[in-house]
C-alpha cells in the first residue's frame, strides 16, 4: 500500500522558545537558512508522500507564506531580477501538495491526539497515513528519511500500522515513552507503551519517537481519546488501545533525535545541521579555537 499523505503537527504554541514564538510558529524556527519543519518535510516526500497536512493555529500564516508562497515577496524579487531567488522559493512551492487545517483549542482541546482529529475530514479514505511532529526530526547518515524505512517495514509486515522506535542507552529512557515488544512470525510489534518509566521498568531499549504510519481503522482509537487527569488529550493512548486489537509493527532505527522545542536543542540542532556544509564547519572549527584560547 502506497503512503501518498502525511500530517504534520504545526499547532503547538512553541513557549519554551518564547518570545520568539510570541511571533512566529515553532516549527519555523531556522536550522540554518531553512525551517526545521522543512527537513520533515523532505524526509516525508522522499518515502513518497505528495500530500501535507499542516495542523496550525488559528490567524498564523508564516507557514502558508513559506509553502504556497508570498505575493509582496515575489513581486520584490520580481522588480530587482532576483530570477535564482524566484526559481529557489518556486522550488519550496511545488514540492508537494498543501493543505492547512485551524486547530482550535477551545472545540478540540490541548494535547498530541486533536492534530489528528482535526485533519481526519482531509485524510484518504482508503490510504495510510504517516502522522509526525513538525518540529522534531530524526537525522541519519547520509540524509536517509526515517519514513523510507518505516513505509518498508509497513509493507512488509501488512500491519495496521507501524511505530518508529529509536534505540537509546537505558540512563536516557526515563525522559520518554518506551515501546514494549511482542513478536509474531518474526516481526515485532507493539504491546504496551511506557511513559516515563523508572530506572529498571523500561520494556525495552526503544523510545518512542512520535513517527507513526496507520491505516484508517486507526482513527476509531483516535476519535475515543479522553481527557487525562491533567486536562490533555494524548495520542499515545490511542496508539496503545489500537494495539490491543491489531498489529502495529515496530520500527527500530537509529540517528540523531533533533528538535527545536527548547534552546539548547535548537541550538544543538544548529550546530550538527553546520557541521555537515563545509564552509560552515571552517566556521565552527574557528570559533571552537577561539573558544578553547579564552
Amino acid at each position: 500500500m502506497k503512503v501518498t499523505t502525511a500530517v504534520i503537527t504545526a499547532a503547538g504554541f512553541g513557549t519554551r522558545m518564547l518570545p520568539a514564538t510570541s511571533a512566529i510558529q515553532k516549527v519555523m524556527l531556522p536550522i540554518l537558512n531553512r525551517p526545521v519543519v522543512d527537513y520533515i518535510v523532505d524526509d516525508c516526500l522522499a518515502a513518497g508522500v505528495t500530500n501535507i497536512i499542516f495542523v496550525i493555529n488559528p490567524g498564523t500564516h508564516d507557514l502558508q507564506d513559506y509553502y504556497t508562497g508570498n505575493p509582496s515577496l515575489e513581486r520584490l524579487m520580481k522588480h530587482f531580477g532576483k530570477k535564482d531567488a524566484l526559481e529557489m522559493l518556486a522550488k519550496v512551492h511545488n514540492k508537494a501538495t498543501f493543505t492547512f487545517v485551524e486547530q482550535t483549542f477551545e472545540s478540540v482541546g490541548y494535547g498530541t491526539n486533536p492534530p489528528l482529529v482535526v485533519a481526519a475530514p482531509h485524510l484518504p479514505k482508503n490510504e495510510a497515513f504517516l502522522f509526525t511532529y513538525g518540529d522534531a526530526w530524526l537525522r541519519q547518515p547520509g540524509g536517509k528519511s526515517v519514513y523510507v524505512d518505516m513505509v518498508k517495514t509497513f509493507n512488509e509486515t501488512d500491519a495496521d500500522g507501524v511505530v518508529a522506535g529509536l534505540e537509546l542507552p537505558q540512563a536516557e529512557l526515563h525522559r520518554y515513552g518506551v515501546l514494549g515488544i511482542k513478536e509474531k512470525d518474526g516481526h515485532e510489534y507493539l504491546d504496551r507503551l511506557v511513559e516515563k518509566p523508572a530506572s529498571g521498568q523500561e520494556p525495552s531499549n526503544l523510545a518512542n519517537l512520535g513517527f507513526y504510519i496507520f491505516k484508517p481503522s486507526i482513527m476509531q482509537y483516535v476519535r475515543d481519546v479522553k481527557k487525562n487527569e491533567h486536562g490533555e488529550y494524548f495520542l499515545t493512548d490511542a496508539v496503545e488501545a489500537a494495539a490491543k486489537d491489531h498489529l502495529l509493527a515496530i520500527h527500530r532505527t537509529n540517528g540523531d533525535f533533533l528538535d527545536a522545542g527548547n534552546l539548547k536543542n535548537w541550538f544543538r540542532t544548529n550546530l550538527e545541521v553546520a557541521a555537515t556544509n563545509p564552509d560552515l564547519a571552517e566556521v565552527l572549527s574557528q570559533y571552537a579555537n577561539f573558544v578553547t584560547k579564552q
